[in-house]
């Protein structure tokens, strides 16, 4: 079984632990691909949806993992007890979605050891959760999949030594980030988003919250400029 680009990183940040659940499973290919590998002894599969636990459901029976893998029907993290698993990971979703799973079982959620996070979009509000919210994140790394690139992060309950504003945590909070081979690409993109605002913003806009988002934007560009 081979996994995408993007799962095999989020593989590859998941610890070597008993039990783990995969949130949002879909098709189970990356519980399973654990089992596989030798890095989980049992997995929970969760998805809200009943269609992905189905065809879950097939593929564990056809991997014959029946043994190995459950799956559970329900939201987040909510179809797990307090403490049962080690640790979760929850990929392709969107970072604010990931919050409201986190806000809404914020017990469960301490009681993990790990969480490895992929969020889809509004990565920078998902970091900044996270460390004003009982979170620290150990590691972030990247991945291309296909024209996309995509940010990941291996997070544990606790407090962070230092608070972090929005634009740090877009740009990344751990200092190993920074030396990824993908962190340039990753700088572009926010300078690429900066031009987008200045250039949509005229010099002689009369809107004072304009100007000043504008004139944010200027600084924070110079300063990702001098991260290349």
């Amino acid at each position: 079984m081979k996994l995408t680009p993007r799962l095999q990183e989020v593989e590859n940040l998941v610890p070597q632990c008993r039990i783990m659940a995969d949130i949002g499973t879909d098709h189970a290919y990356l519980p399973l691909h654990l089992l596989e590998e030798g890095r989980i002894s049992y997995a929970v599969a969760c998805d809200i949806h009943k269609g992905p636990l189905v065809k879950a459901k097939e593929h564990i029976i056809r991997e014959n993992r029946g043994d190995c893998v459950e799956i559970r029907l329900g939201a987040g993290i909510e179809p797990l007890t307090t403490g049962e698993v080690d640790g979760v990971t929850i990929a392709g979703m969107g970072g604010l979605m990931i919050i409201d799973i986190l806000k809404d079982s914020p017990e469960k959620a301490h009681a993990l050891h790990w969480l490895v996070l992929q969020p889809q979009n509004h990565v920078a509000d998902l970091k900044y959760f996270l460390m004003n919210n009982g979170f620290v994140i150990q590691e972030e790394r990247m991945a291309i999949e296909g024209q996309r690139l995509y940010e990941l992060m291996k997070v544990v309950p606790g407090e962070p030594e230092c608070e972090v504003t929005l634009f740090e945590a877009e740009v990344g909070v751990t200092e190993a980030y920074k030396k990824d081979p993908l962190f340039p690409m990753h700088i572009r993109k926010l300078i690429k988003k900066r031009d987008i605002l200045i250039h949509s913003i005229s010099d002689d806009n009369q809107n004072d919250r304009n100007r000043k988002k504008k004139e944010i934007a200027l600084k924070e560009r110079e300063l990702l400029e001098g991260m290349l």
